[in-house]
């Protein structure tokens, strides 16, 4: 009777290559969904911030040349807390070479962003004075 030594299963060092590959794709998708989270995260932020904006333009346009409260005072920062998180708001005026028509620069940035990469959103409008 003939006695064949074949071998069954894999060697460690095919199970070793198998582990080291799987490991490096893993890796790689962790890495890609952390990236994923942080700009979801930031565009989150920047479109709240640009709602802000855009609520601080609406806000300039009804009240402009009215004598009451214009929302945020021109030139000075004011700080409004929209969806739980606090924003500030910078107004500033220009007037332009039409009598009568101010254009407004909205600069909305968020005021408990500790990150390096500080969201801020810039509109501009024109009002009547």
């Amino acid at each position: 009777m003939k006695h064949r030594n074949r071998q069954q299963g894999f060697t460690l060092i095919e199970v070793m290559i198998a582990l080291a590959i799987v490991s490096i794709a893993l890796a790689a998708l962790t890495q890609s969904m952390g990236v994923t989270v942080l700009n979801q995260t930031q565009l989150e932020s920047r479109i709240v911030a640009t709602w802000v904006a855009e609520d601080e333009l609406v806000k300039q346009h009804v009240l402009a040349g009215k004598d009451s409260e214009k929302g945020a005072t021109t030139g000075q920062a004011n700080t409004v807390v929209q969806l739980g998180r606090e924003w500030f708001i910078e107004i500033r005026s220009e007037s332009t070479t039409f009598p009568g028509i101010q254009k407004r620069l909205v600069i909305v940035t968020e005021a408990n962003d500790a990150s390096d990469d500080l969201t801020s959103v810039n509109l501009v409008t024109v009002v009547r004075d």
